[in-house]
């Protein structure tokens, strides 16, 4: 009973933080990131990822709702626009939970369908972007400067954390 409680506190702290961290990261290295080849580290998209690979009782954790309201947070706070990442985060959780059925959880599979899911977040973001008119550079400087190094920086980062959140999520797998 305990474990469940904890479990609870876990996850939407941690996902707050994430969020938190995310807009904290861009600010502070900014110059870095936000250079010529422009970085952005989706931390809570990670957060999601982590708990669906790394939990095994989903369905207690109610993630498409938090995927829907800090997808509104996130495109309030981050975007300015109502509706873009409240519809991907939810897509992503139900991307990466039809994944996980077919494909036995480790470190190089986790890599892969992180990898696929930054891929699917960074198109569908740059369309919605285009769309609303909130990005004005073609599809080709897009994949030239800006999809590569994201995608390299946000594996790296899946990397690094990945072994300290099994750790801290290992506690609640049963």
């Amino acid at each position: 009973m305990m474990k469940r409680r904890k479990q609870h506190f876990l996850f939407p702290i941690g996902l707050v933080i994430a969020f938190v961290f995310e807009g904290s990261i861009m600010h502070f290295f900014s110059t870095l990131l936000a250079g010529t080849f422009p970085m952005v580290p989706y931390l809570t998209m990670l957060w999601f990822v982590y708990a669906i690979l790394f939990v095994r009782d989903l369905h207690q954790l109610h993630l498409y709702w938090w995927a829907f309201g800090i997808g509104i947070g996130y495109d309030l706070y981050y975007i300015g626009v109502l509706g873009i990442y409240t519809f991907i985060f939810p897509l992503i959780v139900y991307v990466t939970k039809l994944m996980t059925m077919y494909i036995e959880e480790n470190v190089v599979s986790g890599t892969l369908i992180y990898l696929i899911d930054v891929i699917i977040v960074l198109i569908l973001g740059y369309g919605a972007g285009r769309i609303a008119h909130l990005v004005y550079f073609s599809g080709v400087h897009f994949m030239a400067f800006a999809f590569g190094p994201t995608i390299l920086l946000n594996l790296i980062i899946f990397l690094l954390l990945y072994y300290p959140v099994s750790l801290l999520f290992d506690q609640y797998r049963s």
